[in-house]
């Protein structure tokens, strides 16, 4: 992660002005460009070589895969391929091309492109690992049989396989080929298949998109009514405080809230005029977007942590209702499930809760049962109960601390120890080198799992088993998880194998926040849910429109000072995500 330090003149710019009303309508004006505020830039936007939100967002809007998944269905619908045939076996993956797919200047997309782009991701020369990974563990090898056919060959029937092949997303070789693929492409990427191209970029400062008129895919009937601003310009505010300023001024459009503190000053406790005029709006979304979990881990190769009443008892020394209270504005769930997005977190799992009796009770039967003259406790051998936590933020101390004096109340000492966020890929996933850490996992609609809880994995160094967990029931599921092509049945496995990992508590689950929080202007159409079922914000891009007459009204209530109808903050896909009565 890099950081930067905004030059002196921005920030003049984002608080001066001759008068906020005329800075705000001059800035609402235009009707054809969306400004979203963004964290810093990355080094890349190439996102084979940097694989990171903003690139991704970037790369789904240039480029485009073989197929993508419907956002409301999950049916898999075609892009590039028209059509697709898996063998009987699951070992060999058919595409065929649409005839119309076309790149920017007009030339069909062929299978030669398709070739390029796989071959690119395979070349050793290029820091493309995170993809040729799972390409070389998948695939035996990627054909053409004609311009218009590719064929995939798989090592193992397994349908994560498949998604690989079909989430492809396809680069034009005349635009890639002869170039360095690491270095000449990190700023401007040159046009593809997609809707927009790249426009603009100012290092740290913005990236802009412009709206192709001949884009191919219009004619496709999931493509109506969407892909609707002229214009899409992502601006760099590392800074929180200055984001929201700008926020405010309309010099951006509409920004993602991760911050409760920030959510909760803007909606209850300090409101700015914005907000209370419902010339902003703030949003709450529940939908079924995969979000992944966050955990304290332990390091299960450490003696001390193999007895699960230990482990236990440490997860029993969490107060989440307070670090929610005193540091998150109650603005967080605790987490049951390890598959949270897909179980909404599901009831039926056991919540642990903050019980320091039954710790200090679990941790003599362990045999932690009496204590040195610092309090600490001893087990038979005299060895003190006596643990490292590793952390790489110091924003995270605030919530650590109170887990630490809890643990210290019944005798566990707990040393925090911070670290160089560079440091945790060598300390952590591959030297296994930490007692306890706090790792947070993104979610994905299909999760593969296996790396992360695989037995075979527990030892060997650079994998995501970095608890080090092994359970051979766990494995067996896994091996039919991951050779099963029917989702529904898929799904069963996972709770089947959520039942088990929350049994064995390789981890401390944590809390999460199972929402989106959004601030825009209000100026902007979109679905009633605001979000599709199984889609994240990125949405916005693909989704959204700037419709007159709410761009009219907002510009009126602005100059005159007055207020717009005001609109419900909470909005849920669904009757079963509301809060229970």
């Amino acid at each position: 992660m890099r950081y930067y330090v905004l030059p002196i003149i921005l920030i003049l710019f984002l608080f001066a002005g001759c008068g906020e009303k005329t800075d705000q309508l001059d800035m609402l004006s235009d009707e054809n460009t969306l400004v979203s505020g963004t964290v810093a830039m990355p080094d890349s936007l190439n996102f084979y070589i940097d694989y990171n939100t903003l690139s991704i967002q970037i790369a789904s809007l240039l480029y485009e895969p073989l197929c993508e998944r419907d956002p409301d269905t999950l049916d898999i619908r075609g892009v590039l391929a028209k059509e697709w045939k898996i063998s009987e076996d699951k070992l060999t993956y058919t595409f065929h091309l649409n005839d119309n797919a076309r790149w920017a200047d007009g030339s069909p997309v062929t299978t030669d492109d398709v070739l390029f782009t796989y071959n690119t991701i395979m070349n050793p020369d290029n820091l493309t690992g995170l993809f040729r990974m799972g390409f070389e563990q998948d695939f035996n090898e990627v054909v053409a049989t004609d311009s218009k056919t590719v064929v995939f060959k798989a090592k193992k029937k397994r349908w994560t396989a498949f998604i690989e092949a079909f989430t492809l997303f396809v680069l034009p070789k005349k635009e890639f080929e002869g170039k360095d693929f690491n270095k000449y492409f990190n700023l401007m990427l040159p046009p593809g298949s997609g809707p927009y191209i790249m426009e603009d970029v100012k290092t740290d400062r913005y990236v802009l998109l412009k709206k192709r008129d001949n884009y191919w895919g219009k004619m496709l009937p999931y493509r109506q009514g969407f892909y609707n601003f002229q214009k899409i310009k992502y601006k760099f505010l590392s800074d929180d405080n200055i984001r929201f300023e700008a926020l405010k001024k309309g010099d951006i459009d509409v920004t993602e809230v991760n911050i409760a503190a920030t959510w909760v000053e803007y909606t209850e406790s300090n409101p700015p005029k914005q907000i209370k005029n419902n010339w902003l709006i703030p949003k709450k979304v529940w939908n079924y977007k995969p979000y992944g979990f966050q955990a304290f881990y332990f390091n299960l190769r450490r003696p001390i942590f193999q007895d699960i009443r230990v482990r236990k008892a440490l997860a029993l020394l969490l107060n989440v209702d307070l670090i929610n209270e005193k540091i998150m504005f109650n603005q967080y769930q605790a987490l049951r499930s390890y598959f949270p997005g897909y179980f909404n977190n599901d009831k039926d799992l056991p919540l642990l809760g903050f019980d320091p009796d039954q710790a200090r009770m679990l941790l003599a039967e362990a045999g932690w049962d009496r204590v040195d003259t610092d309090g600490v406790l001893l087990n038979k051998e005299n060895k003190r109960f006596e643990i490292e936590f590793t952390y790489s933020s110091q924003s995270l101390e605030k919530h650590l601390t109170i887990f630490k004096e809890e643990c210290e109340k019944v005798g566990v000492k707990v040393n925090l120890a911070l670290i160089a966020p560079s440091s945790i890929r060598k300390k952590v996933f591959t030297d296994y080198d930490y007692d306890m850490i706090w790792i947070s996992w993104g979610g994905t609609l299909f999760p593969g799992i296996e790396d992360l809880w695989r037995s075979t994995y527990a030892d060997e160094p650079n994998t995501n088993n970095i608890a080090g967990y092994k359970n051979p029931d766990v494995d067996a599921l896994l091996d039919i998880y991951l050779e099963e092509f029917d989702i529904k049945k898929r799904i069963a496995l996972m709770k089947e194998i959520d039942s088990i990992l929350t049994r064995d508590i390789p981890t401390i689950l944590l809390w999460s926040a199972p929402y989106t929080r959004l601030m825009y202007w209000n100026k902007f159409g979109m679905e009633p849910k605001i979000l599709k079922k199984y889609v994240d914000e990125d949405s916005i891009f693909s989704d959204w429109w700037i419709e007159k007459e709410k761009l009219s009204a907002l510009k009126n209530a602005v100059k005159a000072g007055n207020t717009l109808v005001p609109e419900p903050i909470s909005i849920y896909y669904d009757a079963s995500l509301e809060p229970q009565k």
